[in-house]
């Protein structure tokens, strides 16, 4: 049996004096009007887990109003354990993590406990949304699987963002200038492999998942590396290497690392045509959908653990072809926890099986 969410108590979070709430064992559904805080139990959820936030808040404004402290604690059971995360943040924007009591330093120790996977509207607009929100998709499946794929990337964003600085000096120092050029490719082209590696098991189960949504509808998913768009096929530290110098004078003018991870691309092909230009906006919420169900197989085959799987709001903003579709699998594949205003969008057997937290 895998891990799963039995409470959540929440102390001066966000709108919240106080909650608590004992979920459903698989479906749980969060229902009540407008800003009565059903976003902020989804985000509360993601970080405990993930130790992060699709909101990507200023942290103190986490911090209930007049409080000096959000306390956040979950607690999940599963195969004979018993384990308790706690997050407090103080009313300064400082976070300290620990689980069943004993400190911890890193993110990737909270991450490795239970994964999930958040779907909000915004990221039914990945497909014609810029590189930088499908890149993110793929990072943040890795930043939870592996601590190694979440240090190399965050040193690797480290390195571009002291580079980058270099770049705009008036006066840059060559030697500092060489020796983040060699870091950049180093660094880079490792986590690039990580990443190449991830990608290639999600665009398997995503053709797969929506291959099951749409019968008689090929998507297929290519990587394009921005060395690639250069006109460099290989992918090697040489390659890299070779990249950077033919965008040399361009990064001077532009004050910016024009080559890497960084700036990778992902291309949805619908029946081989770049969905970004030719699909509807449905066939585009529909990719964006199997994504996310992507997920939460790639998560379950590689980390060994069913994530949790956090809905805020999607229902409203799809149709009822693509509500029945996402319904159908809420709850088989993972511990899912749905906000919605309006219960109706939910076959009657599936509220029957839910446990429902009115808000409002």
């Amino acid at each position: 049996m895998s891990l799963c969410v039995t409470r959540l108590k929440l102390s001066d979070f966000r709108s919240y004096e106080s909650f608590e709430m004992e979920p459903g064992e698989r479906v749980t559904i969060v229902f009540g009007p407008n800003a009565v805080g059903k976003t902020n139990i989804i985000e509360a959820l993601q970080l405990l887990t993930s130790a992060s936030s699709f909101r990507n808040p200023s942290w103190s404004q986490c911090v209930r109003w007049g409080s000096e402290q959000a306390s956040l604690l979950l607690e999940v059971e599963g195969d004979g354990r018993k384990i308790e995360t706690r997050l407090l943040i103080s009313a300064s924007g400082k976070r300290s993590y620990s689980i069943n009591g004993t400190p911890k330093r890193t993110l990737s120790e909270i991450s490795r406990v239970l994964p999930c996977v958040v779907f909000t509207p915004d990221d039914l607009r990945m497909v014609k949304e810029s590189a930088e929100r499908r890149r993110a998709a793929i990072d943040g499946v890795g930043d939870q699987l592996s601590g190694a794929y979440l240090s190399l990337r965050s040193e690797y964003e480290r390195t571009v963002k002291q580079r980058n600085s270099v770049l705009k000096s008036s006066s840059p120092n060559r030697g500092v200038m060489d020796a983040l050029t060699e870091r950049l490719v180093n660094r880079g082209t490792a986590f690039s492999g990580h990443r190449k590696r991830l990608f290639a098991r999600l665009s398997k189960r995503l053709s797969e998942t929506y291959g099951a949504l749409v019968p008689g509808e090929q998507l297929d998913v290519v990587y394009e590396s921005s060395w690639t768009r250069r006109g460099i096929e290989e992918e090697s530290e040489t390659a890299f290497e070779d990249a950077l110098r033919l965008s040399g004078g361009e990064e001077r003018v532009r004050g910016a690392t024009l080559v890497g991870p960084h700036r990778d691309e992902l291309r949805f092909l619908l029946d081989g045509r770049d969905a970004r230009i030719y699909a509807s906006q449905g066939q585009q919420r529909t990719i964006a959908l199997a994504w996310k169900l992507a997920e939460v197989s790639v998560i379950t085959e590689v980390g060994g653990q069913e994530p949790i799987l956090l809905l805020d709001d999607v229902m409203s903003e799809l149709d009822e072809t693509r509500r029945s579709a996402l319904a159908s699998f809420v709850g088989e594949a993972a511990q899912t926890f749905v906000t919605t205003t309006n219960i109706g969008y939910f076959e009657p057997d599936m509220v029957a099986r839910a446990h429902i937290v009115r808000l409002g």
